[in-house]
């Protein structure tokens, strides 16, 4: 009995220690101004480039992104984000046209691992006018496969407990 409660404890511990943070965050991007566009990316699962330079600033750039630019739903080939003097966003491939605006730091850290900053940015340009983007994030609705695993296992060991009571003799009775 008590090695399998050593077993038991241990598996648990296991489990607990199995469990990842949650890393991936989708980020729902929201311009509205001179320029309307509306998309998503999961800053982890997206495949991106980056480029560093310590005269001119950082560039994230993520290819592919879908979403709905100047009404129209379709795919963007290239978003990239800057700092410094690089330009803060710019959009191709869209029917958006030329979309390179400045403004501010739109992510922090280095640009091989962004975490982009949230909220709401006045974002102008020379040619397109102003706009404001929102960065906010997008909730995750399915658990992490830790977290499957610990409920998992939990519902196992409630299984075997019962399992393992000693069975009595239960009288049910109805009231008329």
């Amino acid at each position: 009995m008590k090695i399998l409660k050593i077993l038991m404890l241990s598996a648990v511990m296991g489990a607990a220690v199995t469990t990842t943070s949650a890393n991936a965050e989708i980020l729902v991007f929201k311009l509205s101004g001179s320029k309307n566009a509306t998309f998503q990316i999961d800053t982890v699962k997206s495949p991106f480039t980056f480029s560093s330079s310590s005269l001119i600033g950082n560039s994230v750039a993520f290819s592919n992104v879908a979403g709905t630019f100047d009404g129209t739903q379709q795919t963007a080939s290239n978003v990239s984000f800057g700092t410094g003097l690089l330009a803060a966003l710019n959009v191709n491939g869209t029917t958006l046209g030329f979309t390179q605006f400045v403004g501010p730091n739109l992510f922090s850290g280095p640009p091989s691992a962004p975490v982009f900053n949230k909220g709401s940015f006045a974002l102008r340009s020379i040619v397109s006018g102003s706009s404001t983007l929102d960065i906010s994030s997008l909730a995750a609705a399915v658990p992490e496969p830790g977290t499957w695993a610990l409920m998992i296992f939990g519902f196992g060991a409630i299984g075997v407990a019962m399992r393992r009571r000693s069975m009595q003799n239960v009288n049910v009775g109805y009231a008329f």
